[in-house]
């Protein structure tokens, strides 16, 4: 069963159960899914799910922030909940350092030796860590470890 299918299982079960919270954040996800199938005018791939998911939690977190400026505990509260439920479907993120060891692998692979070489590792990291890896924190252990 692919990703998308067990999201959807998920958000019928909610609403079978009458769970109004989990059926809103998975009718939202399953609705954000279908409108990314419709652009890529295929079926959706695990990478493509999650990719969505995490451009979800992305825009969750800002939210957030946002709500914490406004100092509204409410919105804090619930954007939070989302936010876990959105986690709760995606594979398990690398450690710190597991992905210092792939960052190390991949410079060594690519021979990489300066910033120039920046963009290629972080797209090579970023395509074997498949969505298990933050972007930010892969881009700060390669800076690190080029200028070394």
């Amino acid at each position: 069963m692919s990703l998308f299918d067990d999201i959807q299982k998920k958000y019928l079960e909610a609403r079978k159960n009458q769970d109004k919270f989990l059926s809103v954040v998975l009718g939202m996800l399953v609705s954000d899914l279908k409108y990314e199938k419709i652009n890529k005018q295929k079926e959706l791939e695990d990478a493509d799910v999650i990719s969505v998911i995490q451009k979800s939690i992305k825009q969750k977190k800002e939210a957030l922030e946002e709500f914490k400026k406004a100092d509204r505990k409410d919105l804090i509260d619930n954007a939070t909940k989302e936010i876990e439920v959105l986690l709760s479907f995606l594979p398990s993120m690398l450690s710190e350092e597991e992905l210092v060891n792939l960052v190390k692998s991949t410079i060594a692979e690519l021979n990489a030796s300066s910033m120039k070489d920046l963009g290629r590792v972080m797209k090579e990291v970023m395509q074997k860590a498949r969505g298990r890896a933050d972007g930010a924190k892969v881009k700060e252990i390669t800076t690190s470890l080029l200028q070394g």
